[in-house]
């Protein structure tokens, strides 16, 4: 759509991959100003999120702040799309006059469904396609976020995203390097490989001589990126315990350009709480997946997602999450509280945990968090191995840069954004917070 002298403005919720869905609808509006979400605008897009009840009022918040922009101004066009939007648009259409609600397998299209495609809201199940437009640039960030798969098919009990997202799709491999190079060919010394499950990664690579067509998984594809000359680095984001192999670590561990870094969708450190919870691994494998990360990278940054207060989760089993968490050598974690998804079966599950009880266990683990964080950096300083990262900001004489190792670095010189910082750890400073 070539939208001359329109402003658009769009607010972007949730995790990576919308983040990179909406780099790919600002692209498709050719020659449109990008406006910041307050201000005024002709076209407020918003990109909604619905992993938490948090994330539900944020995305309501959003919508009734561009209709307000609608009332002033009667021409001002809203779309909104999403995960919220996927699973609630009876509940949008209510809020008001809203112009466009577009389901997430569609949501590449709006310029186009503006402009005036045919378009019918459709039931994110019904896909099978991983759709794909490619992208030359992020709208924010110095480092690119790639989108390589869409859908999940575990449907844990407490999580919505399935409902919103559809089965797993992966996009073809040719696509995966094609959009790869064109991120390096742009200038982006880094890469940030994302899906809403990305561990079930699965392509298979067209050969000019079909019998030897290749499946290809994620380390593959990590692989195949390492090869791209002006790509600096790569980094997978959050992956599922059981979905990361042996074979895969080992694999990974052959790529200079890999960042050590694994972030990894734990949610609780208890047998019978990952059980409820309907998780496809216990205990003992995540140890055994670490021990096996660490083995072969002896400095990697090991992160957990965790969610504390998951229906029936007692003081005895939050101490057995506590206890495991602390008996390992991880970086950081990134803390929940669990929050009822309407249509999930932990929504209606007995034994709910009181609000106050989440808030003090988060608490607690937060403070776990940090003292590990504290421990990693003086083990890096230790072991002072190379530290990588893009310049994120440079100014009073110094450079950031979310480091390979995922800690935040500083060095006392001003080097252009977007350049690639590569210094032993013991001449950085660490930001821990």
């Amino acid at each position: 759509m070539n939208c001359k002298n329109y402003r658009i403005a769009i607010s972007t919720l949730g995790c990576k991959v919308n983040s990179y869905e909406s780099s790919a609808i600002i692209e498709s509006f050719v020659g449109c100003e990008v406006v910041d979400f307050s201000q005024d605008a002709d076209i407020y897009i918003i990109n909604t999120c619905t992993v938490t009840n948090r994330s539900d009022y944020k995305s309501r918040n959003l919508i009734r702040k561009a209709l307000k922009k609608k009332e002033l101004n009667p021409k001002v066009k809203i779309v909104v799309t999403g995960c919220f939007a996927q699973r609630s648009p009876d509940e949008i259409a209510e809020m008001g006059e809203i112009d466009f609600i577009i389901d997430n397998q569609a949501k590449l299209d709006i310029a186009q469904i503006i402009s005036g495609r045919d378009y019918t809201f459709t039931d994110i199940m019904q896909a099978q396609d991983f759709a794909y437009r490619p992208l030359t640039s992020m709208l924010t960030h110095t480092r690119a976020f790639q989108k390589i798969q869409d859908g999940c098919d575990f449907y844990c009990s407490y999580c919505a995203v399935p409902y919103g997202r559809g089965h797993s799709r992966s996009a073809r491999y040719e696509d995966v390097i094609a959009q790869a190079t064109i991120f390096a060919e742009q200038g982006y010394k880094e890469i940030v490989l994302g899906g809403v499950n990305i561990g079930l990664y699965s392509s298979v690579a067209q050969d000019a001589v079909p019998a030897k067509n290749e499946t290809k998984d994620l380390s593959s594809v990590v692989q195949s990126l390492a090869n791209i000359p002006k790509l600096e680095l790569i980094r997978i984001s959050s992956i599922e315990p059981q979905l990361l192999s042996q074979k895969q670590i080992h694999e990974l561990s052959q790529i200079d350009k890999f960042c050590p870094h694994f972030h990894i969708a734990l949610q609780s450190g208890s047998d019978p709480i990952l059980q409820a919870m309907g998780r496809k691994y216990d205990i003992t494998l995540v140890r055994d997946m670490v021990a096996e990360i660490l083995s072969l990278f002896p400095d990697a940054a090991i992160g957990f997602d965790v969610i504390c207060g998951f229906p029936g989760e007692t003081d005895a089993l939050f101490n057995q999450t506590l206890a495991f968490l602390n008996s390992l050598p991880i970086c950081y974690l990134h803390v929940f509280s669990f929050s009822k998804r309407k249509g999930t079966p932990a929504d209606t599950m007995p034994n709910q945990v009181d609000g106050k009880v989440k808030t003090q266990r988060a608490g607690l683990l937060t403070a776990l968090s940090l003292a590990k964080k504290e421990e990693y950096a003086l083990l890096l300083k230790q072991q002072n191995p190379l530290i990588r990262g893009v310049v994120e900001l440079s100014q009073n004489g110094s450079s950031e840069s979310l480091s390979d190792h995922y800690l935040r670095i500083r060095v006392p010189e001003e080097l252009p954004i977007g350049s690639l910082i590569s210094v032993s750890a013991d001449k950085l400073e660490f930001d821990l917070h």
